[in-house]
């Protein structure tokens, strides 16, 4: 079923495979236009090869007459032992690819595209995480973390991880929707509820790690009672549990939707997941810590862990039945942990430098968080483009998304600036202090891109997923590195 593209004296691109050595090669293709990449239905539709050392990774193409479009699905990854510690898999593309989904984009559809769809989305982040920032303020004066000093300890923990397993399901979502799925509503409800069942089976063990965390934490330090960790615990499943449901349906919506009206869901999925995932977990920690502290002295907490632990182990044995969702029940922990780790030692810095720079700890959210932003949106599109290319990445194209989203970050940091003269004007930016913070923020937005960039095709050449892997080091990284980079600026300047 295979034809020939006519070949045309044009530009020659060269597309980077990346692919394990046995089988890495350098294809050449011809455009009649200025397209970044193009390939002939030859290579296309034939049968796809290539070998990986730990994990296997796949792809299903199913026709679907009513829209004339492949639907794709990601198969599942599994380990494979052997002598040679090698499996090769098999990967027919039996049906005709939509002429939509294998056109590449112009420079300047890409830079239009970039601009109209990432910069709304990273200034929606910006408030965000503001909003974020105020709730905590609020919540922290509450009753509840007056009597439960141990709270505190489960914010930064909660909002890491809670985070993290939320940005996956975007970046998954996100890959599916520009691989087709959701053209076809049978795969696209299929796909949203097991995404939301992996979703809320992580978000209740995230929970309960969280709970137990600052159980013992807890009672290290302010010798708590079995009550307060039963409330600790309930606070922490709860919490994650609720929180998680919301921003999974609204993940959904955001890909989806804009799937449906022409906007690519890798712009937008992860700015709009982390933004609203903080502010929605800062607010359900809030009212759930309230209504369960005063609920201390009842089996209230136990029964409400019970509840969530049973919902845990009944979501393990439905996720468990799924062969396309199983593997990621036990996948792409050791990054959260990473994530965790990096997040904390950034808190740390940020306490230690509040004192002799006051101005910092509000600066602290949104540097991180632009800058994790432009990183996993970075990461969400490579993805998607392994995924439909097979493994090859598409150097001239991301080398160009990796400026446009570079200086994007600017105007977004300097308008954020803006605004904070704007309502406290005791502020005091200077000259010296604006140049400095922009140097700052640009390095790091480039290294997070960079990061991104290698961390993507050095997990696809050994088979992992980039959409379970690489979104908890670039947040990781990011809190961390952003965190001293802010506060050499303050030292450099005041």
């Amino acid at each position: 079923m295979s034809q020939e593209t006519p070949r045309t004296e044009a530009s020659v691109i060269e597309l980077e495979a990346v692919a394990p050595d046995n089988v890495k090669d350098t294809q050449t293709t011809t455009a009649g236009s200025d397209t970044l990449v193009s390939s002939s239905w030859s290579e296309l539709l034939s049968p796809h090869q290539f070998t990986t050392s730990a994990h296997s990774t796949g792809l299903r193409s199913r026709s679907n007459s009513s829209v004339g479009r492949s639907s794709f699905s990601l198969l599942d990854s599994r380990r494979h032992s052997s002598s040679s510690n090698e499996s090769t898999i098999d990967i027919p593309i039996e049906d005709s690819l939509s002429e939509f989904s294998l056109r590449a984009k112009t420079p300047g559809e890409i830079v239009k595209e970039l601009t109209i769809e990432v910069m709304p989305a990273l200034l929606i982040s910006v408030a965000g995480s503001v909003s974020a920032g105020y709730i905590l303020g609020q919540i922290q004066e509450s009753t509840a973390f007056e009597k439960m000093p141990a709270l505190f300890i489960m914010v930064a923990v909660l909002l890491n991880l809670k985070s993290n397993i939320e940005l996956n399901m975007s970046t998954r979502l996100s890959t599916l929707a520009n691989l087709g799925t959701f053209d076809n509503k049978a795969d696209g409800i299929a796909a949203l509820r097991s995404n939301m069942e992996l979703l809320l089976l992580q978000s209740t063990i995230v929970g309960t790690c969280v709970g137990l965390i600052s159980t013992v934490l807890g009672f290290s330090k302010w010798n708590m009672i079995v009550k307060e960790a039963g409330v600790l615990l309930s606070v922490g499943i709860g919490c994650s549990a609720i929180g998680s449901a919301v921003i999974g349906i609204l993940i959904g919506i955001t890909v989806v939707g804009g799937h449906h009206f022409g906007i690519d869901p890798d712009n937008i999925g992860t700015p709009i997941a982390s933004s609203f995932g903080d502010m929605s977990t800062l607010l359900i920690l809030g009212m759930v810590s309230s209504v369960l502290v005063a609920k201390i002295s009842t089996p209230w907490p136990f029964v409400i862990v019970s509840l969530f632990i049973a919902l845990g182990v009944f979501l393990l044995k439905v996720v468990r039945s799924n062969h396309q969702m199983a593997h990621h029940i036990s996948g792409g922990w050791l990054p959260l942990v990473y994530a965790a780790i990096t997040s904390s030692i950034a808190g740390i810095v940020v306490e230690k430098c509040a004192e002799r720079f006051p101005g910092m700890p509000p600066l602290v959210p949104v540097v991180n968080g632009i800058g994790g932003n432009i990183g996993t949106v970075f990461t969400s599109r490579i993805s998607t483009n392994l995924h439909r290319q097979r493994g090859r990445y598409v150097a001239d194209e991301h080398n160009l998304v990796m400026l446009i989203l570079l200086l994007i970050n600017v105007p977004v940091q300097m308008g954020f600036l803006s605004m904070r003269q704007i309502f406290d004007p005791e502020l005091q930016l200077s000259v010296g202090f604006l140049l400095v913070y922009t140097l700052a923020t640009v390095v790091h937005g480039f290294a997070l891109l960079l990061i991104g960039k290698y961390a993507c095709k050095y997990l696809w050449s050994r088979g992992y997923d980039p959409d379970d892997y690489v979104n908890p080091f670039i947040t990781g990284t990011g809190d961390m590195l952003g965190t001293l980079l802010l506060a050499l600026a303050f030292v450099l300047v005041f």
